[in-house]
């Protein structure tokens, strides 16, 4: 009688185990094409007679953006270009200023893996990003990956 109830508990839980594999690998496939038909394009762009500095972003989810960061140097005819994914970094609000000293509070998304950057984005309007580098072994030195100003969205 033991040996039966333990083949049978044993059959429950790997029928439950096998249907949980499977729920588990369909809900990844629906969430992966659900972030190609809800990824929104957004490019944010800083401009002077020197630098052009345009960030493409894709929402991957709540917590990662797909970027594509071109920096050009007009005069010398020179650009520089990374892209990657960016992850939110965790913690409190932090504040950002704008060119008129007012204050906003941003959402920070963090890259490491070639070199480190911060896209540091509006958090209320979405409509200026600061970007922040540290490490990056630039082949260009004249293209930088910081922003000289603020990015406005386009």
């Amino acid at each position: 009688m033991k040996t039966i109830k333990f083949i049978l508990c044993l059959f429950i839980c790997v029928s439950c185990t096998s249907q949980t594999s499977q729920n588990n690998t369909s809900s990844k496939k629906e969430e992966e094409t659900n972030i190609e038909k809800n990824s929104i394009n957004t490019v944010y762009v800083f401009e002077n007679d020197t630098i052009k500095q345009t960030v493409e972003l894709s929402l991957c989810n709540e917590k990662e953006i797909a970027f594509k960061l071109i920096s050009q140097n007009k005069q010398r005819k020179q650009e520089s270009k990374i892209e990657g994914i960016a992850k939110i970094k965790g913690g409190d609000i932090e504040l950002d200023e704008d060119a008129e000293g007012n204050a906003y509070p941003v959402n920070e998304y963090i890259y490491e893996k070639d070199c480190w950057l911060a896209f540091r984005i509006d958090k209320d309007t979405k409509t200026k990003i600061r970007i922040n580098e540290a490490d990056c072994n630039l082949h260009n030195l004249y293209c930088p990956f910081a922003s000289v100003d603020l990015l406005v969205k386009q």
